[in-house]
């Protein structure tokens, strides 16, 4: 909650883990590998259930990106364990699952499925999915 009152979102982290000591290499220099890696599937902070279709659907989409069993309406992508990498395969879910595109800054500005149902409202069509085709021969 500290680092919230004082820190831009951007900066604060997804998750804090508290150790005994730092796992070091034979150098004295940070042992990354060694690192526990954090637990990302929390439950989520809202009881309250998905006002309507479109919500249900980026809870889920929410909850498939991010590898957890449920996602609450106003829970954050970010709060959740979310990062800009994985904002980009939730763009995709979603113009897939509800046919809208959502642009990137679209969810930095309402990272809850609560806010980005409201802001997907007037979206436009999503562009087609892309399809094969048969590749032209030199001849053609």
């Amino acid at each position: 909650e500290f680092l919230r009152e004082t820190l831009p979102d951007y900066m604060v982290p997804a998750a804090v883990l508290t150790l005994d000591a730092l796992p070091l290499t034979i150098n004295g220099k940070l042992d990354h590998r060694a690192l526990p890696a954090p637990d990302h599937t929390r439950t989520p902070t809202t009881t309250r259930e998905p006002a309507n279709d479109r919500e249900a659907k980026i809870c889920a989409a929410f909850a498939e990106v991010l590898g957890l069993d449920t996602v609450g309406p106003d829970d954050s992508f970010f709060d959740l364990g979310g990062h800009s990498l994985l904002a980009t395969r939730l763009a995709s879910r979603i113009r897939t699952t509800l046919g809208t595109e959502l642009p990137l800054r679209t969810l930095f500005e309402a990272p809850t499925p609560a806010a980005l149902a409201e802001r997907l409202k007037p979206a436009k069509r999503a562009r087609p999915s892309l399809r094969s085709v048969k590749r032209p021969t030199e001849a053609d």
